[in-house]
Order: structure tokens, then sequence, then C-alpha cells
């Protein structure tokens, strides 16, 4: 630690912390416009210089390490000129468009000219007048306005990895342009719009649409991911008209994604449910609350009685609360009295859960957010993170600017590929392979702790399984060169810090159980303990709604029920397993594998309820659907990854007569004549604060589990990926108008070898076939794919994807392989 003081007050800081950072900190003001909390020093404004005493010259505090004993001045004659100048010739060309700027009145030239800006200029020059360009679907440039601070140049390059712009030119023709000048195509993440202090960069969605000093702020937490992060959001007239990142709040710090800052307009979708609907001679008809919820309790108290509270199911949802969760299964299993209750984290996140719980004997495992700083090796398996959790993979790539190796193990060339030290293009579904190739590895060039390892339970096991996984044979089933998967591997076990990352989703048929558990097999074997292993659950509220018992064999907190009921695959993809289903807030025949065997068996349900916020695919079918309220249209809370609880506010009216879901089961559990006592938020968040976790036994196993090679026959030779894209996430994103914009249309990613071989054209359309179904879908052929591999996202209802898919490779056990799809 060293002193020093600013504009006499002490302060002490770390040693290397710049003179602006160290002033910041400590809540003394020193003006700033290319300065980023995220981005290395660059002092190209001259806004921030400052005095030393003792120093016959400024210094610019962005760059200048504050130094032991060192006395700063910030605000002396001197500077107030020097910055007045800095401002004058920053105006010279600038158009002094305020008026029709959105960014006036949080412009920061503006706020400094208010401040520092002389009454009349001493110098002359023409006023730039170049063309706006309004090509892009987000994101507005006027470089007209630029004041060449560079930091959009350096949040899109050097903090997002991406480089979509620069500096062009040089002297006065100085401009920041995408490449050639063309129209910015990017990945819209915004980033460099937040980042920019004026009007130069703009956001479409909001131009024109309000001033900043008519709009009420409030900050809520971002409903897509699992990173919880912080967004600001900007109302007029009780209307949400923006989102942004501020640098001091959060989680987030100020990042965001592009569904982050522009999707959240999916709460103002034509497609919003607004009043209850009872389904009447086949049509679904509005009618009242009490009517819908009475025709609800009939139905289930007279298939109660018939027939048994086992012939009742619901499904819960990872983009509603926990308060909503929570009262879900309690409605299920207090009212109804059963324990049939699940959601689609059965495909994802609860197989990463079973995994760690028979592995390390734990009952949650939270990913850190700093997890990848400061590791000598991170190896990533199978997981797009900057498209899933894009804030997150933002850790990823300041590690490897910060020394870390980063190793991609994956058949598609993601974003973090693009920047990998090693980017090891494997078949899809064979990570399990790799892993315990690395762990046959170790075990024969000793590069584990022995006496630590063999006290694990289950290490002949183990040890008997992996030794037939031979450099040779790995490389023979992986498709990886033998001496790449060395490389690799000989770097990740002789490092001395290191983490594996992979992530498991409904969304994603490339890694299964066997995936997470040689995983777990690999931290256990090399005595890393859990925290090597990062695994970020999927939506928002995915972590949250494990916790308060969304399963047929947990109750909240993670306790074990005594007679477990009926997990997802009984109740949708096998008939006459229940006759009345629950939905809240799930849109199975579009998210879901193998949508023709739930169309199936939801046609044949006595009675169907949906819960949502619009009329979804599987609502359309539903003998009643009720209107939910949105996120940001009631209060709650989700956890996140981090397993940190966060706040959902409350900061816009409900749409119509909709209602938060824990009111709408509130209210069915009184009209069947049973009061949960739970008469407001307050009570229902009591009694969710009082759930205690189960912690586990924490007894470290080897798992164990044998590879099964997926079925890929000359019939049918392609493997079929599917997964989430950079600008959408799951089906709540197809609903804002912004982000389709940008990508609105399904498509499937072909490899340029197999587009020459089978005479496949960027642009057309091809017939997708696999044992389940057909769907035709648009061409994209790109190298971003490796040979025979296909990638499909699944976010469009017109195409079907899930039509093709299915939930396991045999019947034995369902959900726990890997499910990929072979496809012609």
């Amino acid at each position: 630690m060293i002193n020093l003081t600013i504009d006499g007050k002490q302060i002490k800081i770390n040693k290397g912390v710049t003179i602006l950072k160290a002033a910041l900190d400590n809540d003394i003001y020193i003006p700033h416009l290319c300065w980023d909390h995220r981005l290395t020093p660059y002092g190209g404004c001259r806004l921030c210089m400052v005095e030393i005493k003792d120093q016959p010259r400024l210094f610019a505090a962005c760059s200048m390490p504050a130094g032991d004993g060192m006395v700063v001045y910030t605000d002396t004659e001197q500077l107030r000129k020097v910055r007045s100048t800095v401002v004058e010739l920053m105006l010279i060309h600038h158009p002094l468009d305020c008026p029709v700027c959105d960014k006036a009145g949080e412009c920061q030239l503006q706020i400094m000219s208010f401040k520092y800006g002389a009454n009349f200029s001493r110098f002359k020059g023409e006023r730039k007048n170049a063309p706006e360009d309004t090509g892009s679907p987000m994101i507005s440039r006027n470089t007209n306005r630029c004041v060449l601070c560079g930091k959009c140049v350096r949040v899109c390059g050097e903090h997002q990895g991406v480089g979509a712009i620069n500096f062009i030119g040089r002297g006065f023709e100085n401009v920041i342009s995408p490449a050639f000048e063309e129209t910015l195509d990017c990945e819209f993440c915004g980033q460099c719009v937040d980042a920019c202090p004026v009007g130069a960069l703009g956001s479409k969605p909001f131009k024109h649409r309000a001033r900043s000093w008519v709009l009420e702020s409030y900050d809520n937490i971002c409903p897509y991911c699992s990173v919880g992060c912080t967004v600001t959001l900007d109302l007029r007239e009780g209307e949400i008209l923006r989102s942004r990142g501020i640098s001091t709040k959060g989680i987030n710090k100020g990042d965001l994604c592009g569904k982050g800052r522009y999707g959240l307009d999916f709460i103002y979708s034509d497609a919003r449910l607004k009043t209850p609907m009872i389904r009447v001679d086949g049509q679904l008809k509005d009618v009242s609350w009490d009517e819908a919820l009475k025709y609800i309790a009939d139905g289930l108290i007279d298939i109660k009685n018939k027939k048994g509270a086992d012939r009742i199911g619901a499904i819960g949802s990872p983009r509603c609360t926990v308060e909503d969760n929570y009262m879900l299964q309690n409605f299920m299993r207090t009212v109804i009295g059963t324990n049939n209750i699940d959601s689609s984290a059965r495909f994802g996140f609860a197989v990463f859960n079973q995994a760690i719980e028979m592995a390390f004997g734990i009952k949650r495992l939270p990913i850190e957010m700093d997890a990848p700083l400061g590791k000598n090796v991170i190896l990533v398996f199978e997981s797009d993170v900057t498209s899933t959790h894009p804030v997150w993979g933002l850790k990823f790539l300041e590690a490897k600017q910060k020394g870390s190796k980063l190793i991609i193990v994956d058949s598609r060339e993601t974003k973090l590929a693009r920047h990998a030290h090693m980017w090891l293009k494997i078949k899809p579904g064979t990570t399990q392979v790799f892993i315990y190739g690395m762990i046959k590895l170790a075990y024969d060039e000793g590069l584990y702790i022995k006496e630590d390892a063999e006290k694990i339970e289950n290490f002949s096991k183990l040890i008997e399984l992996v030794q037939s996984y031979t450099p040779e044979l790995v490389a023979k089933i992986t498709t990886i060169d033998k001496d790449d998967f060395l490389a690799a591997a000989s770097l990740y076990l002789t490092s001395t810090s290191r983490i594996i990352t992979l992530t498991i989703a409904a969304a994603e048929n490339n890694k299964g159980f066997n995936t997470i558990a040689s995983a777990c097999d690999l931290t256990n074997f090399l005595g890393d303990g859990p925290k090597a292993l990062q695994s970020p659950a999927e939506y928002s509220n995915t972590f949250g709604l494990w916790q308060m018992g969304i399963a047929p064999n947990i109750k909240p907190g993670g306790e074990k029920v005594e007679k477990p009921g009926k997990t997802i695959y009984e109740m949708l993809y096998k008939k006459d397993e229940i006759d009345a289903l629950f939905l809240m807030g799930e849109d199975p025949l579009i998210t879901y594998p193998d949508l023709k065997t739930i169309e199936n068996v939801i046609s044949g349900l006595q009675l169907l309820i949906v819960q949502d916020i619009r009329l979804t695919e599987t609502a359309k079918l539903a003998h009643v659907v009720l209107p939910a309220s949105s996120w940001s249209e009631k209060d709650g809370t989700f956890i996140n990854s981090m397993g940190r609880s966060q706040t959902v506010r409350k900061v816009i009216m409900e749409k119509g007569e909709s209602l938060p879901d824990w009111q709408i089961l509130n209210k069915l559990s009184k009209v069947m004549g049973q009061s949960l006592g739970i008469d407001n938020l307050k009570k229902l968040q009591s009694e969710v604060d009082d759930i205690r976790i189960i912690a586990g036994d924490k007894r470290l196993r080897y798992i164990a589990a044998p590879y099964v090679e997926p079925p890929v026959t000359a019939e049918y030779p392609f493997i079929m990926v599917t997964g989430n894209s950079m600008q959408h996430s799951g089906t709540l994103s197809v609903m804002s108008k912004s982000l389709t914009h940008v990508f609105s249309d399904a498509f499937i990613q072909v490899n340029t070898e197999d587009a020459l071989k089978y005479g496949l054209v960027d642009g057309s359309y091809a017939t997708l076939e696999s044992i389940k179904g057909k769907t035709v879908i648009k061409i994209r052929v790109t190298d971003e794919v490796s040979p025979g591999v296909l990638f499909v996202p699944v976010h469009f209802k017109h195409v079907r994807v899930n039509e093709l898919t299915r939930i396991a490779e045999d019947g034995t056990a369902p959900l726990a392989l890997v499910k990929l799809t072979p496809i012609k």
C-alpha cells in the first residue's frame, strides 16, 4: 500500500493504481472522456491532466501511476485553462446539433462545455457534414459528432475481442469506422454505444424517443442468462425505453450483452396475454379470472378424486422468480398432494447436479465470476460461453489477455476458439473420451497426487476403465490429432492453477450426464476440488428453481422426498402417465426435444393448463390459458449461477389482467378450498428465507461412467448439434422486435466441404431428416463447423428443429446420455 494526497485528502491505495482511479475510488472527480475502467489507459483526451507537487509539467491522471507521498492537485487555475482549451478545440468541427442529438443532457462534451467552455471560440473551421450511417439494425453512427476518444474502438477490440471498428485515415481525415467504411455488422452487443461519451454512436431502438432529463431510471436484474447482470432501465410515462449498464453497479460493472441491452422489449410483444381464456367448442375464449380458476379447480378436483393426485403433474420455469417456483411446488405438494413436478432443468442442470452430488457429495456448485482470472490454463469443452453467458465469457477473454492459456475443445469455431492458445476440433459428443485420455495420461506419467487420488471411492474402477484410452484411441474417436491432444493434455495436467468449463442446457444436445461425470472424475483425480469445475446454470433463475425444489425427488433446499414423483420423461414422453398438466412459463412444443412425442402425449390430456406471458405453441392446445405478469411487472428474486439472490423489481404496470404467477397459484389454492397461508409477497419471501439448504455429505467418489458412442450410419451421415445463438436466448428473445432485426430466421450451419460435396448453396433451403422427423431450413455455408457436423439454433417456432431431436440413446437411461441427432 502507498499513501498520497489528492486535493488535500489523504488516500491509501494499492501500488500501481493510477491517479485517476485513486481519485474516483475516493469520490474525487477528475474530468475525462477516454478513460474506462475496463480498458488500458489511453491518455487521448487530455482532460484528466493534473498537477503534481514539485513537478514542472502536467500529467495525464488516467495513465500516471500514483506514487508514495505524492501530492496531487486536480482543479487549479492552470488546469481549468488547459481543459477549457481542450474543449474549445473539440468544438471546432463539432456540429452542435444538441437539439436533435439523443445524447443531449448526458453528453460528456456538453457537460464539459458547460463547465469549462468559453463564450466564444478563438478558432474557426468547417463543421463536419458526413452522412449518418443508419444501415446497421441496432447502432446508428454519426461521425460528425465523434471526438476521436477511441473508447468505442478499444472496448470493441480490447474488451469484447471483436474489433469491428477502428481508426481510419490520418490527421483531419481521421475517422472511426468499420473496415473499408462499410455498414457496421458485428455482435451488436452495444458496448460501444454505452462507452461513447458523445452522440457519435447511438441506439436505434431508442432514437428520438425521449430526452435524458425526462427519463426515470430504475435498476433491475436481466431476465436472460444466469449471470444475473444489473440493468439500468430508463422509463418515460411508465414504458421502458432503453437498458444500460452502469460501471459502478452489479456484478457486471457496466457490461451487458445484446440481449440485456436491446432485448428487453419482449415485454411489449403483441403476443402478450391480457386475459384468461378457456377452450369452448374448440376455440379459446376470453373469460374472467373467477371463471377460469373455477374451471381449473373443478377439473383438478375431479381428476384427483376419481383417479388420484398422482395423475396430475406440473412443470416450473427458470424464467420465473424464486417466489413463483416455490409457490408452484407448494401448490402441487400441499393442495394436490403429489411430487409430480419438474422443469426444463431436467435436460441440463439436473444432470449436472446429479453428477456433482455423486462425485463431490455436494448439492450445489456455484460458479465464480472471476474464476478464469489468474489461472494458468483454462480448458473449455464443447461450450460457446460467449453466446450462452456473454458477460461471463468476457472474463475468459480478459484472462487470455493477462497470460492464461485458453484451450478450446469444440467442433465449432466459437468466439473463444478464435482467441484461444489452442483450438482442438473434436467430434461432437466425445468430450468424455478426451477426458478419459487425460486421466490415463496423468496416471501413466504420475501427474497426480497418488495418496489423495487413491483414497477416493471407485479408484480401481476408474483406472481400469481408462486403461484403453490411449492417445491413439482418443485421436481415433475424437478426430483430434494425437500430438495436439498430447500437447493440450500435458499443458493442462502440468499447470498449477487450472479450471474446466462446460455448459449443459436444454438447448444443447452435445453433452450429457456422462460428460459431466468424466469432468468430475478428472477434477477429483487431480485433487483440484469442485471449484475447478465451472459450469453455469442456463437461465436467469435456473439455480433458484432447483433450490426451490422444482424436481420430483427433492424438496426446497435439496432434502430428498420419501416418494419421488414423475419427471418430465414420464409426464411428457410416456402416454397415459398423467391426465392433467399445469405448465408455468414453459413451451415444450418449441424448446423441448422430440416434439412429436410431446404433441402426441399432451393431445390426450384431460386438462392442460398453461400459465405464461404469451400465447405459446403449447398454449394453443391448452384447455385453459392464464395471463402471467412478466419480468419488471412484479417483485421477486432471481438466484444467479454464483448462488447470489438478487432482487427483481416491479417498475412497470402489468399487461391487461395479468397477475404474478405466485398470486395466481395462491388464488387457485383458495378456490380449491385449501389456503396456503400466504397473503402477500412479504409472507411468501419469509417462508423462502426459512428454507434450510442441504450441503451434502461431501464424500468424494469416482463415477467412472462408460462411454457410449453416438450412432452415425451411412443413411444419416451428419451429426446435428443444437444450441443458442449469441443474439437469442431460448424462445423468450424471439419476442423482442429489436433482436429479431438482427437475427430473425432459423438456419443451419454447413461446412464448406460438405456444401461442395452435396451441392448446397448458401442462402438456399434444404430438408433435414432424422429418424424422428423432418424440417426445411435455410443453409448457411461456413467454416465455423467441422465437416460432418451441422449446427442449428433452436429459437424459432416456424422451423421445428426439435422435431428432429430425441431425449436418449435408449429407453433405459432417459436424459442421461448424449443426445446427438444423426441427420441426412
